[in-house]
């Protein structure tokens, strides 16, 4: 039988920071929607559509687990989306 501590010490059975889930939910959706929706020449309009929906689910899940966001936390997330940012040229001018 575990001990109770066990359970305390893992809420939810992950020790995934919700930083770095949001990390990596933007490099699939992001790379996702550069596959679909972007050629050499064209942007779809309904990229820019999923871009803002992920712009308003990052608002949320950093307004609501804004106790985890310390300076190192808020470094790595704004390098992020840099690199996202160049990402998405990268990714438009192979296509």
């Amino acid at each position: 039988m575990l001990p109770e501590e066990v359970y305390k010490r893992r809420p939810r059975h992950n020790n995934t920071p919700e930083s770095v889930t949001l990390i990596i939910a933007n490099f699939v959706v992001v790379s996702i929607g550069v596959t679909l929706f972007a050629d050499r020449n064209h942007v779809h309009w309904f990229f820019w559509v999923v871009i803002g929906l992920l712009a308003l689910y990052n608002a949320f899940t950093i307004r609501r687990n804004r106790e985890d966001y310390n300076k190192v936390t808020t470094i790595v997330y704004v390098a992020s989306v840099a690199v996202l940012v160049a990402a998405f040229f990268l990714f438009k001018n192979q296509g």
